[in-house]
């Protein structure tokens, strides 16, 4: 007797074809812009955290304790070559990039700007050289002394390639020193500031006017999953107590906050949507229950019991929903799965994201977890939708719901 009252349901829900093709296909775009949005802003936010950890933030960085506090030359790792050595053996460590940095002032014959200044080895593979817009890096370059800028300072300064510039900055004992520099390439991030105030030459160079030999200031270590950074650091501390090890997150925390907080974004977009379907749902139904009250009260009438007519009802709400769910979650998926790889081009607003740090091209990405949470929440929503339309046609009088249209 139960699968007859589905089986009623079912054909009730293409009585009035118009209307429930409507609701069918509310939910179908619903389901489809609500997954696909939050896939959006997940890429948009996993873009953003690369790119910072591309250029700006190591997953583990390894500084002298008094470094970041004063950013004195001073305060480099002791021993680096073979700290850097027992690094590399470690399994879990996919890339360690190293540099000495100071800040002081880049001059030019127009203009001047305080920068950030990364010594780099010859060799290098830094992720900067994916920047490049023009020249080369400056282990590349046969010019004398020669340095990577952004394409920002390089405007800031009036200056090109092969423009000669001045950099100043404080040496190992505090003493004011410098060097005269050729522009050997200019690189365009995906961000403005960081363009701006930052400038590459090689290791040597710097570590020779900062009176020091082959140390460095920094070690940045890449990791097979960043999100196990905080294990990595806490075993690397008491490896290395008298180095300071700090974890991204310690470092950046708006990145740590980013990282929370994009899981909590991508249900709140779903769920404002699911709110919306609901009402729309309850309002479909509850116009269906009010149009069959001569019906309903005849089926009351005849011997069809509360929990069948409730049931009923449910049925059909249910049938409308979970009609159009599937069709839009397999339409988000394509959807997603395919600028997922090709990416959705916004270099059109290139100049309000790269003041922010976001790169222009967002590939959209959801893990597969979600898409099972999700099909959770519109099972829910459709049995919430469901309650009032049918809890509305048991307060029928069946006597009464047929003398109303008779």
């Amino acid at each position: 007797m139960f699968l007859k009252v589905i089986q009623l349901g079912w054909k009730n829900v293409w009585r009035n074809p118009m209307r429930s093709a409507v609701v069918i296909i509310a939910v179908l775009l619903g389901t489809w812009a609500g997954i696909f949005l939050s896939g959006f802003f997940a890429g948009m936010a996993q873009g953003y955290l690369n790119n910072q950890f591309k250029l700006t933030v190591g997953h583990i960085e390894i500084v002298h304790p008094q470094f970041k506090d004063l950013y004195s030359p001073e305060y480099y790792i002791p021993n680096s070559d073979d700290v850097i050595r027992e690094l590399s053996q470690l399994s879990y460590v996919q890339n360690i990039s190293t540099e000495s940095v100071t800040t002081g002032l880049a001059q030019s014959a127009h203009s001047n700007y305080g920068v950030t200044m990364h010594g780099i080895h010859a060799d290098s593979n830094n992720a900067i050289a994916d920047y490049i817009k023009e020249g080369t890096m400056p282990g590349q370059s046969d010019k004398r002394n020669p340095v990577l800028i952004g394409q920002k300072l390089a405007e800031r300064l009036d200056i090109e390639i092969g423009s000669r510039m001045v950099l100043s900055f404080q040496d190992k004992n505090g003493e004011i020193t410098g060097g005269a520099f050729r522009v050997a390439g200019i690189f365009d991030s995906f961000s403005d500031p960081y363009d701006e105030g930052n400038v590459f030459i090689g290791l040597e160079n710097m570590n020779e006017l900062l009176g020091l030999t082959n140390q460095v200031h920094n070690i940045q270590l890449e990791l097979a999953d960043f999100s196990q950074a905080s294990q990595y650091a806490s075993q690397l501390q008491n490896e290395y107590p008298n180095l300071q090890i700090q974890t991204w997150g310690k470092i950046a925390p708006e990145l740590q906050y980013m990282y929370d907080m994009t899981d909590l974004m991508m249900y709140i977009v779903m769920v404002i949507i699911i709110i919306a379907l609901i009402f729309s749902i309850i309002n479909t139904m509850l116009m269906a229950v009010l149009e069959r009250t001569r019906e309903l009260g005849m089926l009351r009438a005849v011997g069809m019991n509360k929990p069948r007519v409730f049931s009923m009802i449910v049925s059909e709400t249910l049938f409308l929903t979970m009609v159009g769910a599937p069709v839009g979650m397999l339409l988000s998926w394509i959807t997603i799965s395919y600028f997922g790889n090709v990416g959705i081009d916004l270099s059109a607003f290139s100049a309000g994201l790269s003041a922010y740090g976001f790169g222009t091209v967002i590939y959209p990405s959801l893990p597969n977890i979600y898409y099972l949470n999700i099909t959770l929440m519109i099972a829910a929503a459709a049995l919430l939708s469901a309650l009032y339309p049918a809890w509305k046609s048991l307060q029928l009088n069946p006597v009464e719901a047929i003398r109303k249209f008779n």
